[in-house]
């Protein structure tokens, strides 16, 4: 009997000519939500952003390897998955450029009314029933990088064409990209004081779950734009909220939330100074096709009885 790969609900628009070179050594099945009674016979799981722990583990006593279908991986519980000898994976690099589009598009449409200008065309601007607001440039703007890393690096790169100002905050300082890209460094203090616009890229940890919060907010213009396209407990959302409210920062632009789905009822919806958006970053036709090609990699090499090349960086020294 072949082994069994799962693919998780989150991953039905997985190409199957992707997941093809996986039949050879296993059967592939695209399985539908309440799908833990099918974990018991599965030995690979490509999955989405569904919690992954001991519970889900527990149904899972022939799984080796979980193949987590995007660059963060705070949905799975690592420790645990090395404790049972289960093998993580994740698919950095591909969907950088991607996120890095979408992080701008977010700040044009923040400064620019994109929304409401698209609504206000549609349905008012030929009755003449009210005029439109003015946006803002980015010419003489400071924009302000939390996490130089990959995915921050390529916003850096598309900050070269504004006419802006950059500055970054980062465990590590990375000083080549100072001398090529012209950004400075800052502390972490100084980023918050000076950013016209703040865009978050970085790891949810737990060093960095609620990084940004009602101390940060004090700390900011209150002209300032904050731009989220990470994790969303990176931001304390209920001050966020609050300082959206009471003028502490400008406006926010966001593509993720503490909570996900966003619930309907979240105070968030009714703000006129924020930009929404349902976490789809990466969500492009070639930046998922290489996020699914990377994923299907990483089963692929298991499959053959190598080391997949994506293992998450906790696991890197562990033998499995």
């Amino acid at each position: 009997m072949k082994r069994k790969v799962l693919v998780s609900p989150d991953n039905q628009n997985v190409p199957t000519d992707v997941t093809d070179p996986l039949k050879r050594y296993a059967e592939v099945e695209y399985v539908s939500r309440n799908y833990e009674d099918k974990l018991i016979d599965a030995v690979a799981v490509l999955v989405g952003t569904e919690p992954i722990g001991a519970s889900y583990l527990d149904r899972a006593q022939n799984l080796k390897l979980i193949a987590r279908f995007g660059v963060g991986y705070d949905s799975v519980d690592v420790e645990e998955c090395t404790k049972r000898g289960i093998i993580v994976t994740n698919t950095p690099d591909v969907l950088s450029s991607g996120v890095a589009d979408h992080t701008w598009a977010l700040i044009l449409s923040y400064n620019r009314h994109m929304p409401r200008a698209d609504h206000y065309t549609r349905t008012k601007w030929a009755k003449r029933e009210e005029s439109f607001p003015f946006g803002w440039d980015t010419e003489g703007k400071t924009l302000g990088i939390l996490g130089l890393g990959r995915i921050g690096l390529e916003v850096l790169k598309r900050a070269k064409g504004f006419p802006l100002e950059t500055i970054y905050h980062d465990m590590y300082r990375r000083k080549d990209f100072e001398k090529e890209y012209g950004v400075r460094y800052v502390s972490f203090d100084t980023l918050l004081v000076e950013s016209d616009i703040l865009t978050i890229h970085v790891a949810l940890t737990p060093s960095t779950r609620g990084l940004i919060g009602a101390p940060e907010f004090e700390k900011m213009k209150p002209t300032a734009l904050i731009v989220n396209t990470s994790r969303g407990a990176v931001i304390d959302e209920i001050a966020l909220i609050e300082a959206l409210k009471t003028g502490k920062i400008g406006g926010a632009a966001l593509d993720v939330f503490e909570k996900e789905p966003n619930p309907l009822d979240n105070p968030l919806l009714k703000l006129d100074n924020v930009v929404l958006a349902p976490h789809i970053a990466s969500a492009t036709w070639e930046t998922r096709r290489k996020m699914a090609v990377k994923s299907t990699g990483n089963i692929l090499a298991f499959l053959e009885g190598k080391r997949p090349p994506n293992i998450v960086p906790e696991q890197r020294d562990v033998k499995f």
